[in-house]
């Protein structure tokens, strides 16, 4: 049986997998169900997998970076901003955000 991946009722992904490595996860699935370590296991896959779903997004719906969230937190706490909701979330948002008060916060600063 092929792999699907199920968002919600009516959004199924299947994942093609190459038979052998089909064949060595259930191996590895049932080692670790011997070994009383299917817990760690499982999360050690859902980790890989999350990293591995937002890795097919495009740039603009990946979640800001380090440095996005702390210029960002910068301008909304010196110009008295604030940060929408969805700047938070998505890259695309955030970017803008930044976009509409970084040349504010550069004359604010004197540079």
């Amino acid at each position: 049986m092929p792999l699907q991946l199920l968002f919600s009722e009516d959004i199924e992904v299947g994942i093609p997998l190459d038979p052998s490595i089909q064949e060595a996860w259930q191996i590895q699935y049932e080692r670790s169900l011997e070994a009383g370590r299917a817990e760690g296991f499982q999360k050690r896959l859902a980790t890989s997998f999350a990293q591995a779903l937002t890795d097919c997004l495009d740039a603009d719906l990946k979640p800001p970076t380090d440095a996005q969230l702390r210029y960002a937190t910068s301008i909304a706490r010196e110009l008295g901003v604030a940060l929408p909701p969805e700047a938070l979330r998505f890259r695309g948002a955030m970017a803008d955000f930044i976009g509409r008060f970084a040349e504010r916060l550069r004359e604010k600063r004197g540079h």
